[in-house]
């Protein structure tokens, strides 16, 4: 059975290189899909189950991690924070 891909997660996983997928649980009943590409870009979807989450991952063929199991991927998000460099984006307030 295919899984229901939100449209914006597809996308990103077709365009983006080398991407991979970290689950992580952000509440009692949901749950984090981080794509993550080289470069530190990234896109998340909110999901009610790990399952569901896990079954996004595995449709768009991308390789999915339970958790921040080392610090490569949090490392690789992180080099492209732009609210914190000098003339990078900021938060709207």
């Amino acid at each position: 059975m295919r899984t229901k891909v939100p449209s914006d997660l597809r996308q990103f996983a077709m365009v983006q290189p080398e991407v991979e997928a970290v689950i992580q649980r952000i509440g009692l009943d949901t749950w984090d899909l981080l794509l993550i590409d080289v470069d530190g870009n990234w896109d998340r979807g909110v999901f009610t189950s790990k399952e569901g989450a896990e079954a996004v991952a595995n449709e768009l063929g991308v390789p999915v991690h339970d958790g921040w199991v080392d610090d490569r991927l949090a490392r690789r998000m992180n080099k492209r924070d732009n609210w914190n460099d000098p003339g990078g984006t900021k938060r709207a307030l």
